[in-house]
């Protein structure tokens, strides 16, 4: 695995006394990441923590000491913090895991994806791979359960239907299975939910989500959050301020209504 993660390992043709030397790290252990993408489920089990494997080429001693920078984007300053801005392996390990920490995992939007990429600052300890740097997208992970059937009103459609509701075990948010058709003949798009959460003050939050209709060449109609409509709980009617766009632009704001069971 090492070998195949740090190696240098040079194929020369298709004979095998062409094959080059492993890098060797001159006695220097190298570090790296295992690779430059993370996507990272965030579950109560977790802690409020997300751990990121660091790998070295050496399971001996101790060294390097490392330094890791953590850099958010689009994240609330303080919203993910690195616990380890130093690293130290231990004697007879080539991984140590960096430890991101975050609020409680419950005070984060339910269906937002958080950004952040984290980096080994000392140039002088990547290995080869040059993998120094490793962006990390984290998301919660719900687990959703039947709640009933309710009745879905679309006036940007404008129908009404039957539509099954999901609601996370873990907190006040809500899945609506194949919200929206896929075509003018009203065919659900599956595959294609729609996500939403009801706040503490029974206000409605909900991220841009893809709604599965494709208006003609114009692409995909995606559902955003209205800034003029506001979305809102009452009683068992949901209110969903929204606003249907396209890459080429805005149908405008609608009036959504969900009522719960």
């Amino acid at each position: 695995m090492l070998a195949l993660f740090f190696g240098a390992m040079l194929l020369i043709g298709c004979n095998q006394d062409n094959i080059g030397a492993l890098y060797s790290d001159g006695g220097n252990p190298k570090v790296a990441f295992s690779s430059t993408v993370l996507l990272k489920s965030m579950t109560p089990s977790d802690n409020n923590e997300i751990k990121v494997a660091v790998y070295r080429t050496s399971n001996k001693g101790t060294s390097p000491q490392i330094t890791l920078k953590l850099v958010p984007s689009g994240i609330a300053v303080g919203q993910f913090t690195l616990k380890t801005p130093t690293l130290s392996f231990a004697d007879g390990s080539n991984t140590a895991y960096a430890v991101i920490g975050y609020t409680d995992i419950n005070s984060l939007k339910a269906t937002a994806k958080y950004t952040m990429t984290l980096q080994i600052t000392d140039t002088t300890d990547w290995s080869p791979s040059a993998m120094s740097s490793i962006v990390i997208t984290a998301q919660r992970q719900l687990t959703f359960k039947p709640f009933g059937t309710g009745t879905f009103t679309s006036s940007f459609f404008g129908d009404t239907w039957s539509q099954p509701i999901l609601k996370a075990v873990e907190g006040e948010v809500y899945k609506l299975p194949a919200l929206y058709p896929k075509d003018d003949n009203m065919n659900p798009a599956v595959g294609y939910d729609f996500v939403f959460a009801v706040n503490p003050d029974n206000s409605v939050s909900f991220d841009p989500q893809p709604t599965g209709y494709v208006y003609g060449s114009y692409g995909m109609v995606t559902i955003n959050q209205s800034t003029t409509i506001p979305s809102s709980l009452s009683g068992k009617t949901v209110t969903l301020g929204a606003k249907f766009t396209v890459a080429a632009g805005s149908f405008g704001n609608f009036t959504e209504t969900l009522t719960l069971p």
